[in-house]
C-alpha cells in the first residue's frame, strides 16, 4: 500500500513572506502606539491650555470686579461726607453685606474704619517718640496682662537711628544675633503682621492678644488719629487707665443711639474729661479706610486690601492694595 503526504517542507519564499507580514503588524503596531500617545499628548495640553485660559479670563474676571467694588466704595465714602461731618458704625459705609452674585460667581466687600485702631506707625514723628500714643500703646498692652515695655522695640523698629534705646529696645545688634537674622527696617510698617518680627513679639500668643486693636499704615502725622465713634472696647480702655468696662459700655450705648460730634462732647459725657487727661489726636471722624474685597469667579478666589484715603473735601483716592488668591 502506497500512503501519499501532502506535508511538504516550507519554502525559503514563504517563510520570506510570513516574516514580512510579522514585520509588517510590528510596525503598524508601533505607528498605532505612536499616534495615539500623540493625540493623547495633543488632547491634555489642549485641555490645560483650555484650562488655563479660562482660569486667566476668570482672574481678569475677579480683578474687574474688585476694582469695581472699589469705585464703589469711594462713592459711598464721598456721599457719606457730603451727609455727615462725622463717622460712626451705624452710617452706610460701615454696613456689612452678604455677597453679591455677578456673572460667574460671587463679590463681597467690607469697609472698616483704620481710626478705629492705634496706628503703630503714629508712636514716631520724625524720629521722635509720641508721648500720646506711647502711652495708649503702654496701657493697651498693660490690659491684656502683658508685662514689659514694648513700645521702645517698637520705636527701634521704626526709627531712621541705629542707637539702641535703653533698656527694652533692639536695633540691628539684637536681631543679627538670632538664629536667623535680619535687620531692624527703620520705616514705618506696612502691615500689623509685621510686628512679628520686632523684639517681644515673636510670640504668637502675644500678637494674637493684640492684633485686632492695632493697625500699621503710612499717612500724613496729623491724620492719625482713634475715632472715638468707631474705636473698639480695648482702644477706648487704652486711653485711660481709670476708664472701667461698665464706662466702656456706657460709651458705646451713648454713640449707638448718637454720634459724638466733637471731643468736647466726648469729655463732658459722664464726666470722662476728668478721667481722660491727653485727648490728642482724638476724632469725631475718619479720613482713611480699608476696603476687604473677595470675588469668587469660576476656580478664581481672591482677595484685595485696599486703603481709601478720603480728605477734608470728600474727595477720595487709592493710596494703597494688595492682593493674595485663596
Amino acid at each position: 500500500m502506497i500512503i501519499s503526504s501532502s506535508n511538504k517542507p516550507p519554502t525559503a519564499s514563504s517563510i520570506t513572506c510570513k516574516r514580512q507580514h510579522g514585520v509588517a503588524i510590528i510596525t503598524a503596531l508601533l505607528i498605532v502606539t505612536i499616534a495615539t500617545t500623540v493625540s493623547m499628548t495633543i488632547s491634555t495640553r489642549l485641555q490645560l491650555d483650555v484650562r488655563r485660559t479660562g482660569n486667566m479670563i476668570a482672574q481678569d474676571q475677579a480683578d474687574f470686579y474688585m476694582f469695581a467694588a472699589e469705585e464703589w466704595s469711594q462713592r459711598i465714602l464721598r456721599q457719606d461726607k457730603e451727609d455727615s461731618t462725622v463717622d460712626g458704625l451705624s452710617e452706610v459705609w460701615a454696613t456689612e453685606l452678604p455677597p453679591l452674585p455677578v456673572a460667574g460667581g460671587t463679590i463681597q466687600g467690607t469697609l472698616t474704619d483704620l481710626h478705629s485702631c492705634i496706628n503703630i506707625n503714629s508712636l514716631m514723628v520724625d524720629n521722635t517718640i509720641n508721648a500720646s500714643t506711647q502711652a495708649r500703646l503702654a496701657q493697651l498692652f498693660k490690659n491684656q496682662e502683658i508685662t514689659g515695655n514694648f513700645t521702645q522695640a517698637i520705636s527701634d523698629w521704626i526709627d531712621s537711628e541705629l542707637e539702641t534705646s535703653n533698656p527694652n529696645g533692639a536695633e540691628d545688634g539684637y536681631y543679627l544675633n538670632l538664629e536667623k537674622p535680619y535687620r531692624t527696617a527703620n520705616t514705618p510698617l506696612q502691615s500689623v503682621s509685621e510686628i512679628r518680627l520686632i523684639k517681644g513679639f515673636e510670640d504668637n500668643e502675644i500678637y494674637n492678644m493684640v492684633k485686632d486693636h492695632l493697625c500699621a499704615f503710612v499717612a500724613n502725622a496729623d491724620d492719625i488719629t482713634i475715632n472715638i465713634n468707631t474705636a473698639g472696647i480695648e482702644v477706648l480702655k487704652s486711653l485711660s487707665p481709670e476708664i472701667t468696662d461698665e464706662l466702656v459700655n456706657q460709651i458705646i450705648e451713648r454713640r449707638d443711639e448718637e454720634l459724638f460730634n466733637s471731643i468736647s462732647e466726648f469729655t463732658s459725657f459722664a464726666k470722662l474729661g476728668t478721667i481722660i487727661k491727653d485727648t490728642a489726636k482724638l476724632s469725631t471722624s475718619s479720613n482713611y479706610f480699608l476696603l476687604r474685597t473677595q470675588a469668587i469667579i469660576g476656580q478664581a478666589n481672591k482677595v484685595m486690601y485696599s486703603i481709601i484715603y478720603r480728605d477734608n473735601s470728600g474727595e477720595t483716592e487709592i493710596i494703597s492694595r494688595t492682593q493674595r488668591t485663596l
